[in-house]
C-alpha cells in the first residue's frame, strides 16, 4: 500500500512539474513577442471566426483569455479578454464587443501565434448561434 501511495505521489509531482514547465515556456514566449504586438482600441462590435482560444485564469492572479479570430476572411487578430470570457472552439462564429482593459497585464500565450499575430485588442467574446 505504501509503495502504491509513493508511486501515486511521484506521478502527481511529475505531472505538476511538466505543467509548470509548459506554463513557464508559454510565459517566456509571450514576454518575448508581446513587445511587438500592435494594440488598437475596438470601437464597435466585430464578427469573426475563432481559430484558437486559450482560456483565461480567474484566481489569485487574473490572466486574460487569448483568442485568435479571422475577421472579414482576410484579417487575423488577437483578442485579450477578461478571465471569464466565454470559452470557444475553432470554427465558432463570435461577436467581439469593446472592452476597456481592467488593468490586468497578464496574457496567456498559445505558442503558435504569439509572434506572428501582432494586431491585438481587448474585447468580450460571445458565440453567435
Amino acid at each position: 500500500m505504501r509503495s502504491f501511495l509513493f508511486l501515486l505521489a511521484i506521478m502527481l509531482l511529475s505531472f505538476s512539474c511538466s505543467t509548470q514547465r509548459k506554463i513557464h515556456k508559454m510565459a517566456k514566449t509571450v514576454d518575448k513577442c508581446k513587445a511587438k504586438w500592435q494594440y488598437f482600441k475596438l470601437t464597435q462590435p466585430i464578427k469573426g471566426l475563432v481559430i484558437l482560444h486559450t482560456k483565461g485564469y480567474c484566481g489569485y492572479v487574473h490572466i486574460h483569455a487569448n483568442t485568435i479570430i479571422i475577421v472579414n476572411k482576410t484579417d487575423t487578430i488577437r483578442i485579450g479578454g477578461p478571465c471569464y470570457t466565454q470559452n470557444t472552439v475553432p470554427s465558432d462564429s463570435v461577436l467581439v464587443s469593446p472592452y476597456e482593459t481592467d488593468g490586468v497585464t497578464g496574457a496567456i500565450g498559445d505558442l503558435k501565434y504569439d509572434c506572428t499575430i501582432k494586431k491585438t485588442c481587448y474585447g468580450i467574446i460571445a458565440k453567435i448561434k
